[in-house]
């Protein structure tokens, strides 16, 4: 019995060679120019999105943080050993 051997060719792509895939992808696309530029644009657009998403994510973290801390300011006690409350008497 003969072992099949496996192809370690890490360009193999169904059996055509990164060049010729890269040549067929290019022929392909000078055929249908305008269908190219169109799959091109929705491409960059999702790229644009996945990376705006990623750079916001930082921002939008401080923003969290800082929106939490400021929604649920109630007096400490702190605030009334120092004297900040409005229904205090100054007498």
């Amino acid at each position: 019995m003969s072992e099949k051997k496996e192809r370690d060719d890490p360009s193999d792509f169904g059996g055509i060679g990164f060049v010729g895939m890269a040549f067929t992808l290019a022929v392909v696309a000078l055929g249908r120019p305008w269908e190219t530029l169109k799959e091109l644009f929705g491409l960059v657009r999702r790229l644009g999105r996945r990376v705006l998403r990623l750079v916001l994510v930082p921002f939008r973290l401080a923003a969290l943080i800082v929106w939490s801390r400021r929604s649920d300011r109630r007096p400490s006690f702190e605030d009334y050993l120092h004297g900040g409350g409005e229904d205090r008497d100054p007498s």
